[in-house]
């Protein structure tokens, strides 16, 4: 049909007549007109927002100054890589070079002005920012065809990311570590400060104080320690309530510059001159010159710590941090830093998929090369065993992979993508693997305690044990802000606290409220240390603070206080999520326990539900069942699970539990059961009457 295909062509060559002939035809300056507008819109905001950042930096092994080296070579090979496709694009003919250069530039000038209103200005109406963004975008574009100031632009915007970088680097250079003041009289004890990530106080201890005594190695080092029955944790995110407890805040909603608290360690570096400093954490690490301060440094392993591993690494959290940094939808691409420093390019949440919950032997290793010297050692443990997602058995065996292959988002079992319980019954299994995750880490204290023991070197050694917060099983809200007030105070901010002074050898209980942020001038004290000006600690361990414990929660990087109040904080854990009563069935969960190893009994009825097994190292297995009969009775929210197949004996072999509403497709239903061979499988429900 004459005058349909040309269409489009005769458009572009009204629009190119309008606006003239290219005038420019360097690929180099097209390139560096791309490159300039993607550094101006995504790489200041990042480096602003990182640059100051010296946890970061420490956690990935580089200075500041060496990673803008390595951003700004990423830059130099992106512009190249522009500049060859622009070059590419100049070979065409002219009206067809122009028009694709053009409109390539335009749809980089659209992002970029437009994430640029849309995040600070506009998040409200993004829509009115992307409309004035393509505005501004078409201007830039037309500019870019007449005028060769790419490289110029390019320039000014290098200089503009490079500024806050060197700034920041400048300013921790002229601004001192925290220092510490050592009485020469004073004794050295070595130190160990353990902390288990979201263990909850009622978890552990029971309503008098006491450990309960399925933790055996908890319950043995109370018998020497001093236990704080109301210690309250100060922030609900790992990344305020860890540095806060470093740097001795009691009150993080108080704190004037917490990005600041939040990129320091405290009274740890103070440290280093007399001590040999062990750390084991999956995101704080520190090193020094000193030969005997050893460090462990978790995010990437001693055996693969290379110049290119930690240049991979930094790179991959840039590029997360970077993705955060811009508007929606193109920041849901990228890993959720959910308020977080940094993000482990891996997983996507706190931690990432890879991070290891059992970490005792390492810290073990480093502990042992690190006392070997002959000095005072210490000990920073931060396990993450304790944090969801929970998938352990009793013996610390994988039941299922932490991250969920099933539900979206998902990080515990029968929840929605927002981590919310679908069922009482679901927050009773879900309170069972955590339950198995605090006995795990159980188990790695005692072996840790006992390489001290084996060495001589515990008597004498400060041991110092507590949780950065808690955690709780909720159906409306975060797990770390609880559903109710008194779930936040119950099981979010109530958190152990377990201080076994060097020499020690007998239990004491403290009653007082007590904030965690106090931790941090117990041992500095202890140590034999005085600080400085430059860290202003919040009283120690035997002191009550002149106002009650603060917690804070925080969301969209604000902190909201919470004071304390002496409520009562009701135990929320039954015996049996403690001890299941049958161990090799533990999570036959709201059934007849005598019905396990019998047949399937009259009244239930086949599910006709679609059984995915899971993978995993333990014995028990995580079932899902996803759909089910229309013969079933929609209000019982408890079915059986049997071996034998479909056909043959039916024996049962635990419990599966419904989810309370239908999901997209159907109802769902969990269940953790010995594990067998997959056809062996099958899911009853209870007969609609």
């Amino acid at each position: 049909m004459p005058g349909t295909t040309d269409a489009p062509a005769r458009g572009w060559a009204s629009i190119r007549d309008r606006a003239g002939t290219r005038q420019n035809t360097s690929a180099l300056d097209i390139g560096a007109w791309a490159m300039a507008l993607l550094a101006l819109s995504i790489l200041i905001p990042t480096i602003d927002a990182m640059a100051g950042n010296e946890a970061f930096f420490a956690a990935h092994g580089m200075g500041v100054v060496a990673w803008l080296v390595v951003v700004l070579l990423v830059v130099a090979a992106a512009w190249m890589a522009m500049v060859g496709l622009a070059g590419c694009a100049l070979r065409l003919p002219p009206p067809a070079a122009d028009a694709i250069l053009t409109a390539a530039t335009f749809a980089i000038a659209w992002f970029a002005a437009g994430n640029a209103l849309v995040r600070p200005l506009l998040t409200a109406a993004p829509t009115v920012g992307w409309l004035i963004g393509a505005v501004v975008g078409a201007a830039i574009a037309l500019a870019a065809r007449k005028w060769r100031a790419g490289r110029v632009l390019l320039a000014c915007a290098v200089v503009a990311c490079v500024l806050p970088g060197v700034t920041a680097a400048f300013a921790s250079g002229s601004v001192p570590r925290p220092v510490l003041a050592f009485d020469p009289a004073s004794p050295r004890p070595s130190i160990a400060w353990i902390i288990s990530d979201e263990l909850q106080y009622p978890l552990v201890l029971d309503a008098q104080g006491k450990v309960r005594p399925e933790f055996v190695n908890l319950a043995q080092l109370q018998q020497d320690s001093t236990t704080y029955t109301k210690s309250y944790a100060t922030a609900n995110y790992t990344d305020f309530a860890v540095p806060a407890m470093m740097n001795g805040v009691a009150d993080v909603s108080a704190v004037d510059d917490t990005n600041r608290m939040r990129a320091s360690l405290g009274f740890i570096p103070g440290l280093a001159s007399q001590y040999a400093i062990v750390m084991q954490s999956p995101i704080f690490s520190f090193s020094c010159d000193d030969p005997s301060c050893v460090t462990a440094d978790q995010m990437i392993g001693a055996d693969q710590d290379t110049v290119a591993t930690r240049i991979g690494a930094i790179l991959a959290d840039t590029a997360a941090v970077a993705g955060r940094t811009l508007a929606s939808p193109y920041a849901d691409l990228f890993p959720s830093l959910d308020g977080k420093w940094r993000d482990f390019w891996s997983g996507g949440d706190e931690f990432g998929s890879s991070a290891p919950g059992n970490t005792v032997d390492a810290v073990i290793a480093k502990w042992r090369a690190a006392s070997a010297a002959g000095t005072p050692t210490f000990t920073f443990w931060h396990s993450i065993r304790t944090h969801a997602p929970w998938a352990v058995d009793r013996a610390g065996k994988d039941i299922y992979p932490p991250r969920l292959p099933v539900v979206e988002g998902a990080h515990m079992v029968g929840t929605d993508r927002k981590g919310l319980m679908r069922s009482a019954e679901l927050g009773s299994m879900e309170r069972r693997l955590y339950a198995n995750a605090a006995f795990d880490f159980d188990r790695q204290l005692g072996r840790f305690i006992d390489a001290l023991k084996a060495a001589g070197t515990y008597d004498q050694t400060m041991v110092v044990l507590t949780a950065d917060h808690g955690a709780g099983i909720t159906t409306s809200g975060d797990r770390r802000m609880g559903d109710t007030l008194q779930q936040r105070w119950t099981e979010v901010a109530h958190v152990p606290l377990m201080v076994k002074a060097p020499g020690q050898t007998s239990p004491k209980i403290v009653t007082e409220p007590r904030s965690n942020g106090q931790i941090a001038r117990t041992i500095v004290q202890q140590a034999g240390a005085t600080p400085g000006p430059d860290l202003p600690l919040a009283p120690d361990l035997s002191t009550t603070l002149p106002t009650p414990p603060v917690f804070s929660t925080v969301a969209g990087g604000k902190a909201t206080a919470w004071t304390y109040e002496g409520r009562p904080q009701p135990d929320p854990w039954t015996a049996d999520d403690i001890a299941p009563p049958d161990p090799e069935h533990p999570f036959a969960i709201g059934m007849d326990l005598h019905r396990l190893g019998q047949d399937v009994p009259a009244g239930y009825v086949p599910s006709q539900a679609q059984v995915q097994i899971l993978p995993g190292q333990s014995d028990q297995a995580l079932l899902v069942a996803r759909g089910r009969s229309t013969s079933c009775d929609d209000r019982a929210s408890v079915g059986l699970v049997s071996a034998g197949g479909t056909t043959g004996e039916q024996t049962v072999i635990g419990s599966v539990l419904w989810e309370d509403q239908d999901r997209a497709d159907g109802r769902w239903g969990w269940a953790i059961v010995p594990r067998t061979e997959p056809a062996d499988y099958a899911t009853w429900c209870k007969a609609a009457s």
